[in-house]
């Protein structure tokens, strides 16, 4: 737990106190900023009290108390139900209002992770609670000088080049005329993973038009589709280095299977593509003015563009989510659908931008790039232009 980092943050936030709780396991954000390995046994409640300034206060069950010997501060055990009220009220009284993992009515549910009954007990001590939706970001979402320059010239190129050589294995295999499936090219990438010491959490989406219409599809050795003459293609892969750190690039590109795409495919993917800029966009502007942008605002802005075209009800996702060593950040996500995400946009964070239309037992098109932030505020689109066009595997194979 790097403490100074912490507490620095807590004073930009203008937060008094944070109040860490855990019951076996269910506060993941607590265990990461305390820093407890997976293995850790904990079987009774833990808290932890970090003030803005001055020692933490540390109070965890008689039995397990080592659990928390890592931390430097006021180390109090219980062991009665009454001594664990009577150490949380004296802990939290004294601050004005104390930050914890909840969300007002459930509103960004990745930082929710205290219980509804402790939320009462807390509040039946006196307790004002605010969440720490944006402190959590600033300690976890936060990328490194070093992982921001990691990510920008190793990571996103070596991922970018595996899209590349997939375009080259879909394109050869079409050409030999050789029987091969959404399955075949999926264990593909893995393969080119290992060679290029990229590490994925889930293998990558490969799907053809009426499989890709379930946005997160995966192929399996025991269910997938073959890859014929005519098919569009989606590809979606996700991985970040070996080394320890590194975080994660995440991209979807699109194929067809043939010289010239379908009019109907290329309209729909113009109409995501624009979606997408627009939301480059927002964020440029947002950010080359030093101006506030929230996650939800990003989402208005490119769920809108589809809604004007006439595909709304057909964009069943949110825009983007938080990236960091984790697919699945902890910061802003670009959502105003499945979530109102409130949050800041801030420096030195990472999410992805991917609007799709999905048309049920039809077809499905998304495009997905990444975006990087500076700590200077600088938005980057890692390595190259986003894709322009779907790509004809047997044509012209510009973006």
């Amino acid at each position: 737990m790097n403490l100074n980092r912490i507490q620095e943050a807590m004073t930009e936030l203008g937060i008094p106190a944070w109040l860490l709780l855990d019951f076996r396991g269910s506060n993941s954000i607590a265990w990461n900023i305390l820093g407890l390995s997976d293995d850790t046994h904990c079987t009774r409640r833990w808290a932890v009290l970090i003030p803005q300034k001055g020692s933490p206060t540390v109070m965890a069950h008689a039995i397990e108390s080592f659990t928390l010997w890592h931390i430097d501060g006021n180390h109090i055990e219980y062991s009665r139900w009454t001594d664990w009220h009577k150490h949380l009220h004296n802990a939290i009284a004294p601050y004005s209002s104390i930050a914890i993992e909840y969300s007002p009515m459930n509103e960004i549910p990745v930082v929710a992770k205290v219980d509804s009954g402790t939320v009462e007990l807390l509040r039946s001590f006196g307790a004002n609670l605010v969440s720490s939706a944006e402190l959590v970001q600033k300690l976890s979402a936060v990328w490194s000088e070093e992982q921001v320059e990691h990510n920008l010239t190793l990571t996103a190129p070596a991922l970018h080049n595996v899209m590349r050589k997939t375009q080259d294995f879909l394109r050869n295999a079409l050409i030999s005329k050789k029987s091969f499936t959404e399955y075949d090219v999926q264990q593909y990438i893995l393969q080119e993973f290992e060679h290029s010491e990229l590490v994925t959490d889930s293998s990558p989406i490969v799907a053809i038009a009426r499989n890709a219409a379930s946005p997160h599809y995966a192929p399996s050795k025991e269910q997938n589709s073959p890859i014929m003459a005519g098919d569009t293609i989606l590809v979606d892969m996700w991985a970040k280095h070996q080394q320890r750190n590194s975080t994660f690039s995440d991209i979807t590109w699109m194929f067809h299977a043939g010289e010239k795409v379908p009019q109907r495919d290329a309209e729909l993917f113009s109409i995501i593509a624009s979606a997408r800029d627009a939301g480059i966009a927002l964020v440029q502007q947002r950010f080359a003015n030093n101006e506030i942008l929230h996650g939800y605002e990003v989402d208005n802005a490119v769920r809108g563009i589809i809604e004007k075209a006439g595909y709304g009800k057909y964009f069943i996702h949110r825009t983007g989510h938080s990236i960091t060593t984790e697919t699945h950040g902890s910061g802003t996500n670009i959502d105003n659908y499945e979530t109102k995400d409130t949050r800041t946009i801030i420096a030195g964070t990472s999410f992805s931008i991917e609007p799709g239309i999905y048309i049920k037992d039809e077809i499905g098109l998304r495009t997905e790039i990444d975006i990087v932030i500076t700590h200077n505020g600088e938005v980057i689109v890692p390595t190259i232009q986003p894709q322009r066009n779907i790509i004809p595997l047997l044509g012209n194979l510009s973006l």
